[in-house]
């Protein structure tokens, strides 16, 4: 009798435990740009790396970046189910703050953005994207501010996936007022043999 009590009881003491590791979420970011949600097991400890597992459908992709200071070396692996595609290897300013998978121009295959802010005290932020075919990743081209856009540029940058968009914000005032922000809009299209960020209207 005693032998069966200590057995039940051992297993009521393992259930919340065993609960706890179905609960693990995964690194996902579906067409949207919806954020994925960070596993830390997945991110390194050093401030000077980056690193995060991302996947788009039958798509998976590792990033990670290394370095000190203003120039650092970007990498970015994939799959296509169990297909390598070709390594991305490619200097890169600032440290990544967030990466993520879309379908910009929704033609059923994956981009991913790297969006990355520099050391300097106004925050300027840039995005490294690529997008995917089954073999290669097409570097995406992200427009300068125009010269107009650099008289009203201030700093403090935001940039972010909204639906089909990218879209950059920044302050137009020293006093960083939330009103004084000027709003970007681009979308995705195809140049030639590559892509590009157009701003729309």
């Amino acid at each position: 009798m005693k032998t069966v009590l200590f057995i039940a009881m051992t297993g009521v003491l393992l259930m919340p435990a065993l609960s706890c590791n179905n609960g693990r979420t995964d690194n996902t970011a579906d067409s949207t740009g919806t954020a994925p949600v960070t596993d830390m097991n997945e991110r390194t400890a050093d401030p000077d790396e980056y690193n995060q597992q991302l996947t788009y459908k039958q798509y998976s992709f590792s990033v990670n970046s290394k370095g000190q200071g203003a120039l650092r070396k970007l990498t970015i692996t994939g799959k296509e189910g169990s297909n390598e595609m070709a390594t991305v290897n490619a200097p890169m300013e600032g440290t990544i703050y967030y990466a993520s998978t879309a379908d910009l121009n929704k033609d059923g295959r994956p981009e991913v953005y790297c969006f990355t802010r520099g050391v300097d005290s106004a925050g300027y932020s840039k995005v490294y994207a690529y997008a995917y075919d089954s073999k290669t990743g097409k570097q995406i081209n992200f427009p300068d501010l125009s010269p107009t856009q650099r008289q009203e540029y201030k700093g403090h940058d935001s940039i972010y996936i909204d639906n089909e968009y990218i879209v950059r914000s920044f302050s137009t005032d020293d006093s960083k007022s939330p009103s004084d922000r000027k709003m970007i809009r681009y979308v995705l299209r195809p140049v030639d043999t590559a892509f590009t960020l157009v701003q729309t209207q």
